[in-house]
């Protein structure tokens, strides 16, 4: 008959069980093959008449299920507002913690009950506590974009730098989670917007990885340290410029990056030239996993413009190129970014590069030119471009052009001149002057 008190508990039915208890037909101490008393039900459903009907009757307010969960618990797993208040202003036990190490804190957290962690918070929970993964309730709220949650925890005095067993921070998760709502409350309450986790990635990366731009100006915009550099040499600015992220390029480059940023040298002469000892060897240059660019920056004095070359990413070249970038910088091994995009079969950013004055008799430290590797891999349009802009001929008609081009503008400069003494003497009116000005402009 026990059992059938429980099913009728469960199913919400109140008469049966009202009647059952009247005639003394049950123990409500009874329990299922998984521990759980008629009150775990009631209250896992929300019955809260029964739940008060359970408890007039004597059941236990904190019996344990096999799991080691009350029926308050159950009211909380299941969002049970009404019910899990009235257990707990009837006394019952609010630390407890699941297998996972989850106090009620966490759960309510997660999700979302403001109510039910407002009494946990004044019947004196933890709002620090930790689960296994050292997470704490904020870092859960935070990565379940409960805004409410988060103010409600930040006002109750919860740490805004905790971190996890990653080093993960709220900031972290937030920004993660692809939230400014929660990560500018985070920043607010003093939040360590330059904070790196164990993998040395800050905020501002982890924005950079979604293309979230949104994100990264609020975070440049509230102070964040464009030049942190994850423990792989990952920067904000070399992450976007690899994805051909233009926009937050621009913005990092407006916040004073230098145009010219590039890995620091290393003098480790056995890694400089590994990418293109890779381009010599491999078959297949579009199978980008046999060769991570994107992730491992391992080549020592490796620029933007090396990135975005070897990329294929002519607009973030181009962008480069008009904020002023140095187009025949040069890596560790002595590489340019025109070495780079032949290597690569990038003719678009070759002919480009070419177009805009980068030197193709540039020779690395293995005494080899842009033209050599794309030898190496049977680019035949891109190693006549190369020779055409390298030919004697070429150099010869460069170098007649320039001083042509010099004698043309100082006869301008003369000429102008010229007719500025005839208007200073009344000889010519302004109309007229301007009519002569604008013929020799235009030459």
């Amino acid at each position: 008959m026990s059992m059938s008190f429980i099913v009728a508990c469960e199913s919400g039915k109140r008469k049966i069980a009202e009647i059952l208890l009247a005639n003394n037909e049950v123990d409500v101490a009874y329990t299922d093959e998984k521990g759980r008393t008629a009150l775990h039900y009631a209250a896992h459903h929300g019955y809260l008449d029964l739940v008060k009907l359970l408890l007039e009757a004597g059941a236990a307010l904190d019996y344990e299920d096999h799991n080691g969960e009350t029926p308050f618990y159950f009211a909380c797993l299941q969002k049970q507002k009404q019910t899990a208040l009235h257990l707990l202003e009837a006394g019952a036990r609010a630390e407890i913690n699941d297998y996972n190490g989850n106090s009620l804190l966490h759960l309510t957290a997660r999700t979302g009950q403001k109510e039910v962690m407002e009494a946990l918070l004044k019947c004196g929970s933890n709002v620090d506590a930790e689960n296994n993964q050292a997470e704490t309730p904020l870092l859960i709220a935070a990565a379940w974009r409960n805004k409410d949650i988060v103010q409600l925890l930040l006002d109750n005095g919860a740490n805004v730098n905790a971190t996890n067993k990653v080093g993960d921070s709220p900031l972290l998760v937030a920004v993660r989670a692809k939230n400014p709502v929660i990560a500018t409350q985070l920043i607010e309450h003093y939040a360590d917007i330059n904070h790196t986790n164990q993998a040395g990635e800050s905020a501002l990366l982890i924005a950079c990885y979604d293309t979230n731009r949104m994100l990264t100006n609020l975070l440049v915009e509230k102070g964040a340290d464009v030049n942190i550099t994850s423990k792989e040499g990952l920067s904000p600015i070399w992450y976007a410029c690899a994805n051909n992220q233009k926009e937050i390029v621009s913005l990092f480059l407006d916040k004073g990056i230098d145009v010219n940023f590039r890995q620091p040298v290393s003098g480790n002469t056995t890694v400089v030239n590994s990418y293109l000892e890779w381009v010599e060897t491999t078959n297949n240059l579009s199978l980008t996993s046999s060769f991570t660019f994107n992730h491992t920056y391992s080549y020592g004095g490796e620029s933007l413009l090396h990135v975005a070359a070897k990329n294929g990413h002519l607009s973030m070249v181009k962008l480069l190129l008009e904020r002023g970038v140095n187009i025949n910088i040069q890596d560790e091994g002595g590489n340019t970014a025109l070495h780079y995009a032949s290597s690569a079969g990038k003719k678009d950013i070759v002919k480009y590069l070419l177009e805009q004055g980068a030197d193709p008799a540039v020779v690395n430290s293995r005494e080899q030119k842009a033209i050599d590797y794309a030898s190496i891999k049977g680019f035949n349009e891109i190693a006549s471009l190369l020779l055409s802009f390298n030919s004697p001929q070429a150099t010869a008609a460069a170098a007649a052009a320039q001083p042509a081009a010099e004698s043309s503008m100082a006869d301008k400069k003369k000429a102008l001149l010229d007719l500025k003494e005839l208007l200073d003497a009344g000889i010519l009116s302004v109309a007229e002057f301007e009519a002569e000005k604008a013929k020799i402009l235009k030459g």
